[in-house]
Parts: C-alpha cells; structure tokens; sequence
C-alpha cells in the first residue's frame, strides 16, 4: 500500500498509508497539515488522488502553481504530478513529506491467483486457497505455509529479485536513508 513518510509531533518520521481515493495534506493531524489548515490566505492544499486502482495504485498530487510546491527540489508549475516512489513533497512553510509505493510482505489466501502461477523458490503450481506471500519488490507470488515455507526459506531473500524475506522487517527504505 502506498504511503507518505512525514514528521509527527515528536518530529521523528511516520508511515500515513495513504487510502480511498483522495487525500487532502492539510488535514492530516501532524505539523505539516496543522501548517497547511493554519494559513487562511494560503492556496488551495495540495491533494493527493488515486489515479489507477489494483496491486500497485498511482497516485498524483494537485496542487496550484501558487501553492508553493516543489516535486524533489523543483517547483510544481503545471499544478499536476504523478509520484513516483521516494518522491520529496516539499510546501513552502509547512515541510516535506515523501511518497513511498513500497509494501510490506504479508501472507495472504487470495480468492483468486490472477497471474499467480508458479512459485519460483520450488517450482510448484500455487493453487487457489494456498498462503502465499506476493514479493513488496517483484510481484511476484512465493507459497508460505508450515508445508512450504517458499518466502522465508532461510531468510535467504525473493527467489527472483533477492528482496529481503523476513515478514517482521519492515520498510526496506525511510527518509532517514537520506
């Protein structure tokens, strides 16, 4: 699920999953929305809105060219941006924030596989009412069960893209990173 990065009131960073369609940054319930909401005069706050629906949403910020907005160190001219992962969101006065597209790993007993075909740490069909972990990374399905533990076998990372396997590891990326 995508999320925003931002400072809480401890001005340490937190994860805001970001869910509907739309997200309004002024009334968030940290400083940068207390910010935002605080300045009568100020433009029209800057909008999060879901562009595309499914596994991996697109998200887009609106916002007015006067908004005092800048997309990774540049100003937002055109008021329209799709975010990409780890995108810097910064408002004159108010702070930054960043964007994150990154999962977590969970198991889950999807209703139905789609493309989930076969798992590719032990090369066996993934049926329908199997637990399996989708990689944060790839996409791609991996069975995780007491059977076949495919996704944490050996902690030793995604069978295609050698993401990290551990389901009690967290974001893979903070802006601490930085």
């Amino acid at each position: 699920m995508a999320h925003l990065w931002l400072r809480d009131d401890a001005d340490t960073w937190a994860v805001l999953p970001l869910e509907g369609a739309k997200v309004e940054l002024a009334d968030i319930p940290v400083p940068l929305g207390r910010a935002l909401g605080a300045s009568s005069d100020a433009p029209l706050s800057p909008l999060l809105v879901r562009t595309s629906e499914g596994t991996r949403p697109e998200w887009a910020l609106v916002a007015s060219a006067s908004s005092g907005v800048s997309i990774d160190g540049v100003p937002l001219r055109t008021g329209l941006r799709v975010l990409a992962d780890r995108t810097e969101v910064h408002i004159a006065g108010a702070g930054s924030v960043f964007f994150s597209e990154e999962r977590l790993p969970r198991v889950e007993v999807p209703a139905s596989l789609g493309q989930a075909g076969r798992c590719p740490r032990c090369d066996q069909p993934i049926e329908v009412g199997t637990p399996l972990v989708r990689c944060p990374k790839c996409d791609v399905a991996h069975h995780q069960s007491d059977e076949l533990p495919c996704w944490t076998y050996h902690n030793s990372g995604c069978a295609l893209c050698s993401r990290p396997t551990d389901l009690d590891a967290g974001f893979q990326w903070t802006p601490e990173d930085l």
